[in-house]
């Protein structure tokens, strides 16, 4: 009786042993995501899908003003102006909040693009990065951008 209890015992010490390690791979798996999720607004007074954008590439690197070009044909003259912001290499020497800084991951980079009508914001994508940004990420966004205004809406 007492070896059955014994055997019982090691076998429940091993399923909870089992299960621990399942969830904190879990955890780790979850916690290690690199991705954030954009933040995105659309004018609801919009008209969709917009028939044109004009690239502004006041401050954009060469090769993210290239990948943009090759994946819609902007026109010069159109009223809507499609501006990319990102900064790269983001540092917080802040003394405040330090249990925040050490505990949590800080973003190292960020990504805003915007499609204006004068100055008037249309559509915004704002997403925080965990590293610097590069191509797939302004790819990335301006796919999500094309997804919600380049698809005519009345087909959902």
């Amino acid at each position: 009786m007492r070896l059955s209890n014994t055997m019982k015992n090691d076998t429940l010490d091993m399923s909870i042993t089992k299960f621990s390690i399942f969830f904190m791979a879990m955890l780790l798996f979850i916690g290690c995501n690199e991705r954030s999720k954009p933040v995105v607004k659309v004018d609801s007074n919009l008209s969709k899908p917009i028939q044109c954008m004009a690239l502004d590439s006041t401050g954009i690197e060469k090769e993210f003003s290239n990948r943009l070009n090759q994946l819609y044909n902007f026109t010069s003259n159109c009223p809507l102006k499609l501006s990319i912001n990102y900064k790269k290499n983001i540092v917080c020497n802040s003394p405040y909040n330090p249990n925040m800084k050490n505990v949590s991951k800080f973003p190292k980079s960020f990504l805003n693009i915007e499609l204006r009508e004068g100055f008037d914001i249309k559509y915004s994508y704002y997403v925080d990065l965990y590293s610097n940004v590069d191509e797939e990420d302004i790819e990335e966004g301006f796919l999500r951008l094309k997804k919600d205004l380049l698809q005519d809406s009345s087909s959902y």
